[in-house]
């Protein structure tokens, strides 16, 4: 027989504690379900970047208090205790795929004088982050179940039963969806259907010692481009927040058959252009993930059930993003129960919110034109950026990189007409076309959880 909750919330990340944390301390009686069983260990690839302190950000101008050990949430109302380890990093490289060129999103220089006050953005622990949150959880009075896969959503009149696979119910008056970017209660509420799915990408990091940058606190993204399939692999690496040796190292990209991104990571460190900053290379820890790319969800709310964090957005809400989602959602629960409101009127400034702060405030296809830009073709990609000597902003905001960049650009069409009028015409043709068309490459290759 199941038991009970005021809400149920399913998904032990940033946006599930946070919501289990706000609703708990406010007086709900709260059940979190989480499929790992140890809930603060982080089990796939994650660069766990603030993200972002270089300018607002979902509507929010975060940023971290080092002297209070906080994270800083002005706009949404509210800090969070993190004294966890970080490192900081002071600007964004993206080099061709010959390593001959980078283009400098910030002065690397300058800003790594200036210390704290000069970094564009900190590496930090996501397990830390989750432990401290977890805390909280449990000082709430929260009921916690690890180790429990959710496998079915019914909805009832007078509320949700969540089936585990483990064979135990859970019922809940709300039911909150913070099960991740591949989240099964989205999928459960046919919330996909509704939505344009873009591709599945996939992805392994390393932390590893032995590297020799040319700049060693900065996030450096270079592009290659597989033999095979002609498909561009993109590659990260920042600063780790875990040893002042170590590096986060990442390759990910399309879900390609032809793709196997253990050898396009290993090529990259042993035999790629980029193979001099790997001096001797060792592994410490390896990851992966595999996840779908999906158009936001039409609506934050269906039958009871509140979409928090990745479940609902393109890619990723970063830890941030699903955070401040979590916490709106647990004040607007609070709100509904003590309204008596126990439907979507109750958790109305929930839905507004998200709307005004996520879809309202990103265009989450400019996400994408990260993705889709290296398609134009490696020998003209590396052409046009090689044109981009001077500084741009500093920033790590996705959604504004190619807008710079592009900018950068187009301020040299008439070099590019005089020089090259053939990547000229691919530039313009590209920019004719609808990101559906443009992610069709990704999408051909993908395999929806619809």
């Amino acid at each position: 027989m199941s038991k009970t909750y005021d809400v149920v919330v399913v998904g032990g990340g940033p946006g599930g504690l946070m919501t289990a944390k706000v609703a708990g301390e406010n007086g709900l009686k709260v059940a979190l379900l989480e499929r790992k069983e140890n809930i603060a260990e982080i089990q796939r690839c994650c660069a766990t970047m603030f993200a972002v302190e270089s300018d607002y950000y979902f509507g929010e101008r975060m940023y971290f208090n080092e002297k209070q050990s906080r994270f800083i949430f002005p706009v949404t109302g509210f800090s969070l205790k993190y004294d966890g380890p970080y490192e900081n990093f002071y600007g964004w490289h993206i080099y061709t795929s010959d390593a001959r060129h980078y283009i400098r999103l910030g002065d690397y220089d300058a800003n790594i004088k200036k210390g704290d006050k000069g970094r564009l953005s900190m590496a930090y622990s996501k397990g830390h982050l989750l432990q401290g949150l977890l805390k909280d959880v449990q000082a709430a009075g929260v009921d916690i179940f690890p180790g429990e896969n959710v496998v079915d959503l019914r909805c009832k009149k007078e509320g949700n039963e969540i089936y585990t696979a483990s064979g135990k119910v859970f019922s809940g008056v709300f039911t909150v969806a913070a099960d991740g970017v591949n989240s099964r209660l989205v999928k459960i509420l046919n919330l996909n259907k509704e939505r344009n799915f873009y591709g599945t990408m996939k992805g392994i990091n390393y932390y590893m010692t032995g590297l020799k940058l040319p700049h060693p606190y900065v996030l450096i993204m270079p592009t290659l481009y597989e033999k095979k399939s002609g498909y561009p692999v993109s590659y990260f690496l920042k600063p780790s927040p875990f040893g002042k040796d170590e590096y986060w190292v990442y390759v990910g990209g399309a879900a390609h058959t032809a793709s196997n991104y253990k050898e396009q990571l290993d090529y990259f460190i042993y035999e790629s252009p980029f193979a001099q900053w790997f001096v001797a290379p060792k592994v410490r820890k390896e990851l992966a993930h595999v996840h779908n790319i999906w158009s936001p969800v039409p609506t934050p709310f269906r039958d009871n059930v509140l979409v928090v964090g990745d479940a609902g957005w393109t890619i990723e809400a970063e830890c941030t993003g699903s955070m401040m989602g979590g916490l709106k959602a647990g004040h607007a629960l609070s709100e509904a129960f003590k309204e008596g409101n126990l439907d979507r009127d109750g958790v109305k400034n929930y839905i507004d919110w998200w709307y005004r702060h996520f879809p309202g405030s990103q265009n989450y296809t400019e996400f994408l034109q990260i993705m889709c830009s290296p398609l134009i073709g490696e020998e003209e990609s590396n052409y046009l950026f090689s044109l981009v000597t001077e500084t741009l902003p500093c920033t790590l905001n996705p959604f504004n990189i190619y807008k710079y960049i592009n900018g950068a650009i187009a301020q040299k069409v008439d070099r590019i007409q005089k020089e090259r009028p053939d990547v000229l015409q691919k530039m313009m043709h590209m920019s004719t076309l609808p990101i559906e068309t443009l992610m069709d490459p990704f999408k051909r290759t993908g395999f929806p959880n619809s």
